[in-house]
């Protein structure tokens, strides 16, 4: 009788300790991309640390100087990779810009623009 409410304590922590972590957001990174100019953009993230790369944001809308927060997964180091491409909302005035950024930590922010010319 003991032994078998033993059991059933050992197995109920042992089941706690594997839904803590899902519960805090496991090997997740929450990162901010963050719209460092003026100009409204569409704007869409991949996450590279997946395979196969995920995308996590797509084509959202992000205004002149806001941000978004996105999770990522980390990789075996610990550490997340993510792309984005960024386009300006303005048909007159299109500009575009894209970037990789790597060995990401937990609460990074990622700046975002579109300064460049777009591709044809």
């Amino acid at each position: 009788m003991v032994t078998r409410a033993f059991g059933r304590m050992i197995f109920t922590l042992a089941c706690l300790s594997l839904s803590i972590p899902a519960a805090l957001g496991g090997d997740g990174l929450m990162i901010t991309i963050y719209n460092d100019g003026t100009d409204n953009l569409f704007v869409t993230v991949y996450d590279r640390s997946s395979s196969p790369p995920q995308k996590v944001l797509s084509h959202s809308t992000l205004y002149g100087n806001a941000s978004i927060s996105v999770s990522i997964a980390a990789d075996r180091s610990g550490h997340g990779h993510l792309s984005w491409t960024a386009m300006t909302v303005d048909h007159d005035m299109r500009r575009c810009g894209h970037k990789e950024k790597s060995r990401l930590n937990d609460g990074d922010t990622v700046n975002v623009h579109a300064d460049g010319e777009c591709a044809k």
